[in-house]
């Protein structure tokens, strides 16, 4: 489960999630591993912003992405799988988080 720590956490991770297409993303990795171009044509979204959005969801433990050895171009692919977690707000969640 997550678990942030202060408001300001809470406030990021609540944006960065509330967001529809990273939602769209996170929902296109949520049963099988998928490289970026792929992701890309499944939500509609260019490749650049995918890797982007791939990174900070890497970055935040949301994601797990593993290379790749393809027999054909490109040879190095980058998967990616969305990790199982939990959120779950409610004002007790908010009334003890800290304020830095």
């Amino acid at each position: 489960m997550l678990s942030p720590l202060s408001v300001p956490e809470l406030a990021k991770l609540l944006g960065f999630l509330g967001n529809e297409q990273r939602l769209n993303i996170i929902r296109a990795i949520a049963r099988d591993e998928k490289f970026a171009r792929e992701i890309s044509e499944e939500v509609g979204i260019s490749r650049p912003l995918v890797n982007i959005y791939l990174k900070q969801f890497e970055k935040a433990g949301l994601v797990t992405g593993s290379n790749r050895i393809a027999e054909e171009p490109p040879y190095l692919k980058r998967y990616y799988k969305a990790v199982p977690f939990e959120l779950a707000v409610n004002l007790d969640l908010i009334r003890d988080l800290g304020d830095d």
